[in-house]
C-alpha cells in the first residue's frame, strides 16, 4: 500500500478544490489553506477513534 504523506494529500485535495471551482488562476494559497484544514480534520478523526476508554474495552 502506497501511503501518501500529509503534504501529498494536501496537494491533491487543493488541486481537486481548484478544479471544482473552475481552475481559477492566482488563488493557490487559498486552495492550499482550505485543503490543509480539510486534511487535518480527516486525520484527526481516526486519532480520536483510537482513544478508547480502557474500561469500556474491558467490559466487552
Amino acid at each position: 500500500m502506497n501511503a501518501m504523506t500529509v503534504e501529498e494529500r494536501i496537494r491533491a485535495r487543493a488541486y481537486e478544490l481548484w478544479q471544482q471551482d473552475g481552475a481559477l488562476e492566482g488563488c493557490a494559497d487559498e486552495y492550499w489553506h482550505m485543503a490543509r484544514v480539510l486534511v487535518e480534520k480527516e486525520t484527526a478523526i481516526p486519532d480520536a477513534a483510537r482513544k478508547v476508554d480502557p474500561e469500556a474495552q474491558a467490559e466487552q
